[in-house]
């Protein structure tokens, strides 16, 4: 066979190469799902393996098969299929850059379209029917990682917008990409919003693992040895190799698999050659590592070993290759089995320490132990025979059970009885067997199973597969462990329960009475001879109690704490075999029967059957993305986009989603309502949106009419519905809920009101929808029950509103009816929102209009309250409902008009106390105007000289007149007065013409005002009439007087009362 091994193989360089490409089962499955999934309309695929699995190589041989080159494999696509192959190789670049180069794009602007474009185009030249165009992008990992430190939000969207294009199903464009991990991988280092986007496009794309099996290495590696290493293979110990490998179940081995391969193989030992793809898998690239293995020309491959000392390449020679071409990596923190690589390397210095003689054979002995405790099975047998055997057989060792037997002794190598193997051992003074036996009397024996069972058992929640799978709603059965039978409602993602029972004081009688009477999704285990449990409990237990008595011993500690975790596997491992193995001793119960259980598919079944009986109601939707208990970010996004198309255009065939396009909105709404016969559309508001009977939402939209229904009696709050749905025979999933419950609503939305805690909501917008899905606790609904005199009382309203009489009254009815009263207390003025100058009936309505939130409760309860009566009063006597519309018809009005009023009471103020008789505006506003005409103004002060002026004013419109007044006095505008303000602007005004007028006195008088000074006095007394003065001062007295004033305030006392009321008596003499 020619040797054409490459260390790489690259998609663009070698289109041409004549490679030898083996097609493995794993490769053929790949192919056959890409063309499944073809057929399906996917058309976008992310091929993810490890490196060195071969996925360049599969790539080209893949391209080949589709050319007819070759036939590796027999993709069926199309009949006669006219392709075309685009191929990238990824590097730490823009993928933008990189497709805008290939295809020409030059133009930044719409540089994504014009992209896309370009494919498109390139594809259409392919023909109509039969094109067919492959976009191949090997190492599309580099993209991504550039892609995550630059520019994410573009780059990723550009990614996005790729994948979708080429998952149109009307066209034959197929994007396939190549990873070396998962998708999120890459984005470690983006915040937790680009993560979410970074979810959601990895959701574009079909994930195809590739990963080679390891008998698929070994085949590959036996045909190589077979062509390329001439060995003459001792059959005899071939065989016994063989045997030994078989026998200790390290490796999960195909026996006629191993008999065709294994003197192929030769001289690499069986055990050594799984040894080595496994760590190859694990350390190194696969089928590539495998090769520079195969190909190895240092002292550790296979065709320089030493076949003095080795009749085999055993596992000993194997720990030398990895540790000579992996030690940078199997020595750094990076390494999962750091750890055990270090235990192997401190054993080797350990033993050269501790021996003199057969120094390698004994560190034979510890590579061996070292490298089958890394990568065989758990189960397997690595006891004294079959190491001593394996090493004098494979190895060359000569006298193995003394060599072990030392090593022992020296505290190198242990054997754990418990896991049958050997291990190494790095020394500890205590005897960790005899401790565990004494414990024994340290402690009491198990009583209490379940306790300890709670603690130590661990069993994922199983899913009821067939049932999801027939209805698309994913339900998960979570374990218990109890003493009796338990009575518990499964909630959240939580569908049902297997309650294991463990309690030898009772009967599987009474477990299946219990049965009998339980109603939720809950499957009771009894286990009738819990013996075997209990001595592994106690097991545990003891060992526990060593670990707490030693916390200070590390290496004893570790020990123990491993020889703990393998007691708690063997009793998950014997639990589980009773569970699903048909055991006697365990005993299967729901509603009330016996239930047989041969093996973990008779389980699953009954998960199913149990779902079935349970939660009949559910619907079936299948829509994975929404039929879940949580919705991912970007179904977050698609919900907000549904709401609003559902909102606003809801008129509109298919709620306005282009044919072409289908964006996750667009499917929601398609499985949602339009599968299942739900229409938003209404001729006129008279039609009622209903459901066939034969859908299987049609109990759910009957359980969801109901609670409707129900809110005609009382408020109910959303919480309420989604308690309902949450619960058997529903029991729909949260994601399912946040669509159903604002999607029924809105369909719904003319038979009720909601409300949230700011009060009534008329109108159910797109925000609405989303907040009542993510707060349903703060929304209630009221449905109306309007009928008989309520009926006859609505339309009196709607009468009085010149709105035309109903029969049937809903939301748009209420929203008419309620919106003139709630408009005209808006408008009304400030002072008509707070005087207590009204009639009782008149303050009550206008205090029921203020404080609306139900327009149910105002129209039937409030404004009759008001008014001074009852719903019952006006049920029992109709004729009662004309004089109540008169009333609230009066009650209005006088609101209406209460500032009107205000304004003519301050105009009758006026006339009576100013002018003395009542006039018309121009003729009082032309008095006052008269009476302070000869006012010396300049000399008035600010506020004097405000309302003067504002009485001068040219206004002709008399409220505005009087308002500017009125601000003139007390600062405030009559739209904003107080009940206090109207007196106080009576009071002030008096004063203000008082002042006035005495200013207008001293006016009149021959004044020289640069020569004196004219101060008018006028004093008020009950008892004695004193005329006002005059008095006239030159301003050459201005020093005397002066004086007299700072002799006078000497003789003054201390209580400023008193010295006012003495000036004033003073003044008085002098002025009479």
């Amino acid at each position: 066979m020619a040797n054409n091994f490459t260390t790489s193989v690259n998609i663009l360089r070698d289109t041409e190469r004549d490679f030898n490409y083996i097609p493995t089962p794993n490769a053929g499955q790949v192919v056959c799902q890409i063309v499944n999934d073809f057929k399906k309309g996917i058309r976008s695929f992310n091929i993810i393996g490890t490196y060195g699995t071969g996925k360049s190589s599969f790539l080209l041989a893949l391209e080949q098969s589709i050319k007819g080159k070759k036939r590796y494999f027999e993709p069926n696509f199309i009949a006669n299929p006219k392709v075309d192959f685009v191929k990238i190789v990824g590097s730490y670049t823009s993928i933008v850059e990189q497709f805008a180069d290939i295809f020409e794009v030059s133009i930044n602007k719409n540089k994504h379209e014009n992209i896309l474009s370009e494919i498109f185009n390139r594809y259409h030249s392919l023909g109509k029917d039969n094109g067919m165009l492959f976009l191949l992008l090997d190492e599309f990992g580099k993209f991504l990682e550039y892609a995550s430190k630059h520019n994410p939000e573009d780059e990723l969207y550009f990614i996005q917008q790729l994948a979708e294009f080429c998952n149109n199903p009307k066209y034959n464009i197929v994007l396939i990409t190549t990873v070396h991990q998962s998708f999120e991988s890459y984005a470690y280092s983006l915040n937790s919003t680009q993560k979410q986007e970074w979810t959601k496009v990895k959701g574009r794309f079909r994930e195809i693992t590739f990963n080679e099996p390891v008998e698929q290495l070994l085949y590959l590696a036996s045909e190589y040895v077979a062509e390329n290493i001439a060995a003459k293979p001792n059959k005899s110990a071939v065989e016994k190799c063989l045997k030994l490998a078989v026998e200790t179940k390290a490796f999960d081995f195909n026996q006629d698999f191993l008999n065709e391969i294994v003197t192929k193989l030769y001289p690499l030992d069986i055990l050594a050659a799984n040894t080595l793809t496994l760590a190859l898998q694990r350390y190194g690239q696969n089928e590539r590592s495998l090769f520079t293995f195969l190909e190895s020309t240092d002292n550790t491959g296979l065709t320089k070993f030493n076949k003095q000392e080795n009749p085999f390449y055993n596992l000993s020679c194997v720990y030398d290759y990895l540790n000579f071409n992996f030690y940078s990596f199997l020595t750094s923190r990076y390494n999962p089995d750091f750890s055990a690589w270090s235990s192997i390397r401190s054993a080797i210095e350990n033993v050269e320490r501790t021996f003199d003689t057969s120094i390698n054979d004994y560190i034979k002995v510890v590579k061996t132990i070292g490298i089958l405790n890394v990568f065989s099975a758990n189960g397997a047998i690595l006891d004294g025979k079959f190491l001593s055997n394996y090493l004098e057989i494979a190895c060359g060792v000569v006298d193995s059970e003394t060599l072990i037997k030392n090593l022992d002794a020296k505290n190198i190598i242990r054997f754990r009885s418990h896991s049958k193997r050997y291990i190494l051992f790095e020394g500890t003074d205590l005897d960790i067997q005899t401790a565990i036996i004494e414990a024994g009397n340290r402690i009491s024996e198990v009583s209490d199973i379940t306790t300890l069972l709670g603690k130590y058992f661990k069993f994922s929640p199983v899913s009821a597969k067939l049932y999801s799978y027939e209805t698309g709603t994913p339900r998960f059965f979570d374990f218990v462990i109890s003493d009796y039978p338990i009575k518990k409602t499964p909630v959240g993602e939580i569908d049902g329960f297997v309650n294991l029972i463990f309690n030898s004081k009772i009967r599987h009688s009474d477990i299946q009475d219990a049965s009998k009477n339980q109603k939720e999704a809950i499957i009771y285990c009894f286990f009738q001879n819990s013996a075997e449990i209990k001595n592994l409990l106690f097991e545990i237990e003891k060992i526990q109690k060593v670990i707490d008595e030693n916390k200070d011993d590390k290496v004893a500690k570790r020990e123990l704490e491993n020889i703990v975790d393998a007691q708690i596997r063997l009793l998950n491992h014997y639990i589980t075999d009773s569970i699903y193995t048909g055991s006697k001793d365990v005993k299967w119960f729901f509603k009330g029967e016996e239930k047989t259980i041969s093996n973990k598919k008779d389980f699953i079944k009954l998960l199913s059957q149990v779902c079935s009986i349970v939660y009949s109601a559910t619907p079936i939707f299948k829509n994975e993305l929404v039929n879940r208990h949580k919705i991912s970010s970007s179904i977050h996004t698609a919900k907000k986009n549904y709401f609003k198309a559902l909102s606003t255009n809801w008129d509109k065939e298919n709620l306005g989603f282009e044919d072409a396009k289908f964006p996750p909105e667009k499917t929601i709404y398609l499985s949602l309502l339009k599968e299942n016969g739900i229409s938003p559309i209404r001729e006129n508001v008279m039609d009622i949106i209903s459901i066939d009977r034969t859908s299987s939402f049609y109990e759910l939209w009957k359980v969801s009419e109901d609670f409707i229904e129900d809110a005609k009696f009382e408020s109910k709050k959303v919480s309420d519905f989604v308690e309902i749905l949450s619960k058997r025979p529903l029991k729909l999933k949260q994601g399912l809920i946040d669509f159903w419950i604002p999607t029924f609503l809105f369909l719904k939305r003319d038979d009720f009101a909601v409300f949230n805690e700011e009060g009534y909501i008329p109108y159910l917008s797109n925000e609405n929808l989303e907040l009542i899905s993510k707060y349903p606790e703060k929304y209630t609904i009221k449905a109306f029950d309007i009928e008989g005199v309520k009926l006859d009382i609505f339309n009196s309203y709607r009468t009085f509103l010149n709105q035309s009489v109903e029969q049937k009254i809903d939301n748009g009815s209420f929203i008419e009816t309620i919106k003139p009263f709630i408009v005209f207390y808006k408008q009304l003025k400030e002072y008509s929102k707070q005087t207590k100058r009204l009639s009782p009936s008149a303050l009550k309505i206008r205090q029921a209009i203020a404080t609306s939130k139900d327009p149910e409760e105002t129209f039937f309860e409030a404004f009759p309250s008001a008014l001074g009566l009852s719903l019952t009063t006006l049920q029992q006597d109709k004729s009662k409902l004309q004089s109540y519309t008169t009333n609230l018809q009066n009650a209005v009005r006088e609101l209406r008009t209460s500032y009107d009023e205000l304004v003519k009471r301050f105009e009758d103020f006026i006339c009576d106390e100013i002018v003395g008789k009542p006039v018309e505006f121009e003729e009082y506003k032309e008095h006052l105007q008269k009476r302070f005409k000869k006012l010396k103004k300049h000399l008035l002060l600010a506020n004097q000289k405000t309302f003067v002026q504002r009485i001068d004013s040219a206004l002709e419109d008399k409220t505005a007149w009087l308002n500017s007044i009125a601000q003139a006095i007390t600062g405030r505008t009559l739209e904003v007065f107080t009940d206090e303000d109207e007196i106080l602007l009576y009071e002030k005004f008096k004063a203000m013409i008082l002042e006035l007028d005495s200013l207008t006195n001293i006016s009149k008088a021959d004044i020289d005002e640069a020569n004196e000074e004219v101060i008018g006095v006028k004093i008020d007394s009950f008892f004695s009439k004193i005329d006002p003065k005059v008095v006239r001062i030159p301003k050459s007295k201005s020093k005397e007087i002066e004086e007299l004033k700072i002799a006078l305030k000497t003789k003054l006392g201390k209580d400023n009362t008193s010295n006012i009321a003495a000036v004033l008596n003073l003044l008085k003499e002098l002025m009479q």
